[in-house]
């Protein structure tokens, strides 16, 4: 297989894997009040295992080097709280509330915020095309959302609540550290935050140690832990280094893809008309956005 060809395969195998941890966690909390903070404690525990011992080796002259510089410590301190921490539990407790499909899907809409902040920060107004992917982001998280009534919710506020402010905060995911990766690399990022993070939530007492009761529950902590953490993120790194980022985040499009399917015709998840056109609207817009977005930077 060629190069490429193995780069696409690991984003693809990374995007499939994603969803099926979204539908994992799904059914975790069926039969389980696990809280959403103690599996985001468990998967940054995991990162930062595996994560930091890869990024010293690659920088073993200076592998501290960000923590003497101030500007990248509190990089580093924002996507921790906000970017790892903040992204992950709102994402769970999405799930928690409605199912692996819709939080998954609100929180794929998160490059409309992205659209939306680098508005602002450029002072450019969006172009018409752009403002169209607004339109049908918008219209389909309506859809998903009230199933096309404006007299009530059809999903849980707080799934709406978590979902979007989910995809806002892996909008700041997406910008924040963009001089941090290119400085340190992604792993880099991903280790340290990852370590930061479960040191903030040990010593807040948020992440509420849980004890697991069944062999069930066993199995899909760690489906989301080892399939869904560990090895989609080295999947997902390794094939974006291959293809570029505008190709692996089309090809992510399969993670919300995967979570629909899988929900409706394995676990018997019911989505009406109204949630099909909005979960579409919502994957043709990003789509839309990501292929007008331009030709792939050399990584």
């Amino acid at each position: 297989m060629s190069y490429k060809g193995k780069g696409y395969l690991m984003v693809i195998t990374a995007a499939v894997l994603w969803g099926l941890s979204g539908i994992a966690a799904q059914e975790l909390y069926k039969i389980s009040e696990i809280p959403s903070l103690f599996v985001v404690f468990l998967r940054m525990t995991a990162m930062a295992v595996v994560f930091i011992p890869v990024s010293v080796i690659r920088k073993k002259d200076k592998p501290l080097e960000c923590f003497g510089n101030k500007r990248d410590i509190i990089t580093l301190l924002l996507f921790a709280l906000i970017g790892s921490t903040y992204v992950q539990y709102s994402y769970y407790e999405a799930i928690r509330y409605s199912n692996a499909a819709t939080g998954t899907v609100l929180q794929y809409a998160a490059p409309i915020f992205v659209l939306i902040a680098m508005a602002f920060i450029n002072r450019k107004f969006p172009k018409p095309i752009e403002m169209l992917c607004v339109a049908m982001a918008v219209a389909g998280i309506f859809l998903i959302s009230t199933h096309g009534s404006i007299k009530s919710l059809a999903i849980s506020p707080k799934a709406v609540f978590f979902g979007i402010t989910s995809a806002m905060a892996y909008a700041f995911y997406s910008i924040e550290p963009v001089d941090f990766i290119k400085k340190y690399g992604s792993m880099y990022l991903l280790g340290f935050s990852s370590l930061i993070s479960l040191c903030l939530l040990l010593v807040s007492g948020l992440a509420d140690i849980y004890i697991i009761k069944t062999s069930v529950e066993l199995f899909y902590l760690l489906f989301i832990i080892v399939l869904g953490t560990v090895c989609t993120f080295s999947l997902f790194l390794a094939g974006l280094a291959r293809i570029g980022p505008s190709t692996a985040a089309v090809l992510s499009a399969l993670e919300p893809l995967v979570s629909t399917l899988v929900s409706a015709f394995l676990f018997s998840t019911i989505f009406t008309a109204a949630d099909g056109i909005g979960i579409a609207l919502v994957m043709a817009a990003v789509l839309f956005l990501t292929l007008w977005g331009g030709k792939d930077k050399k990584m």
